[in-house]
């Protein structure tokens, strides 16, 4: 629902920007490219968010001590186990060293039995860029790396679902 009312919001902005344009000026749809990060995976390479570019991308900050996070983690590994071929799932964990480990992290994946892919923001670069003040934070991206959607808290299989499909019709 909620990124029904995102893409509502964006097609009505559109449409009130496109009536007040001055005569002669060029129609253009305006796409926010995302921007570029390093992370770690897990095996302490460096990762960069541009390598995932010719597939949709659904980019996830979370950590294991956030509720939400938990909770909506089982969406996540069906979506990745359905779709893994066609979109790229790019599981961010703010670890921290503290509250959130990779330890805490590793014992979280092999408890439940997840498959998803998970790197590392160790030095906060990628939470910074995307502006992440609570998690969890779910962007959806095109495959050739513009912003489609964004989903701020807990998201339903359903929600996932809507905003990958959003991601892969994008630019067509």
């Amino acid at each position: 629902m909620f990124l029904l009312v995102l893409s509502a919001a964006v097609f009505g902005y559109n449409i009130l920007r496109e009536s007040h344009r001055p005569e002669g000026e060029v129609a253009e749809r305006e796409r926010l490219r995302a921007p570029d990060f390093t992370v770690l995976d897990v095996f302490s390479s460096e990762v960069h968010f541009y390598d995932f570019l010719g597939k949709p991308v659904v980019l996830n900050f979370w950590a294991t001590w956030c509720p939400n996070c938990v909770e909506e983690s089982p969406h996540f590994e069906t979506l990745y186990q359905e779709m893994g071929d066609e979109v790229h799932f790019v599981k961010v964990n703010l670890l921290d060293g503290d509250r959130e480990t990779r330890g805490r992290v590793n014992n979280f994946m092999n408890t439940h039995g997840y498959t998803f892919p998970v790197y590392f923001d160790t030095t906060g670069q990628a939470s910074g860029l995307y502006g992440v003040r609570t998690i969890p934070l779910t962007v959806f991206i095109d495959a050739e790396g513009y912003l489609v959607a964004i989903t701020q808290g807990q998201i339903t299989e359903y929600q996932l679902r809507e905003g990958i499909e959003l991601a892969m019709n994008s630019g067509q």
